[in-house]
């Protein structure tokens, strides 16, 4: 990582994109996963069962158990189905207990920790969504798919900040909490 560090830094200096071997890309999509799925620990050990389910009606009614469930079950799919070749969100469980007990949400996430080094991140799949009318296929592989669900957890822990600002105002969040890692690098290029 140290010298994956030193030849960003050096790409950027130069104004170029660095050239990387595949694997780079796909080590940091686990770093990534493992971040942004240790934020979500970090809120879900502090918090009770009453906090983590209270309906919020600045989250159109929605509480922080049901956001984080939603990511959690998307990380869910694509560990079950990856090996299909085959995808669909849509199927995901929708499970109350994640949505309502903090300590299934614990273990939900460590059970997944655990499994996202078996997937095999180069692996071409058929993303399937009943979203519309018709059922639409779209190819995309396995660590497409696993770098969806880090942008898509992203934005689920920006509006669980939202949630916690309420159910536990004196909880103190990372400063990168909810922010996609973009628009960390951005302000502290604007802010140099």
């Amino acid at each position: 990582m140290f010298l994956y560090g030193l030849l960003i830094r050096h790409s950027f200096a130069q104004n170029k994109l660095p050239l990387l071997p595949q694997n780079y890309f796909y080590m940091d999509l686990l770093v990534g996963s493992t971040s942004v799925l240790n934020d979500a620990l970090y809120y879900l050990n502090r918090l009770n069962a009453e906090e983590y389910a209270r309906s919020l009606p600045l989250l159109s009614d929605s509480s922080i158990g049901q956001h984080s469930r939603h990511f959690i079950e998307f990380y869910q799919c694509l560990l079950a189905q990856a090996d299909r070749h085959s995808i669909n969100y849509c199927l995901r469980q929708r499970d109350y207990g994640i949505e309502t007990d903090p300590e299934q949400a614990i273990a939900a996430i460590q059970t997944i920790l655990q499994q996202l080094e078996q997937l095999d991140l180069a692996a071409n799949l058929h993303l399937h969504t009943t979203e519309m009318e018709t059922e639409t296929a779209i190819p995309s592989t396995v660590g497409r798919e696993l770098f969806y669900n880090v942008e898509h957890t992203i934005h689920h822990l920006a509006l669980i900040k939202v949630g916690l600002k309420i159910v536990k105002p004196e909880l103190e969040l990372p400063s990168h909490f909810g922010i996609a890692p973009s628009t960390i690098r951005h302000r502290k290029m604007v802010h140099r």
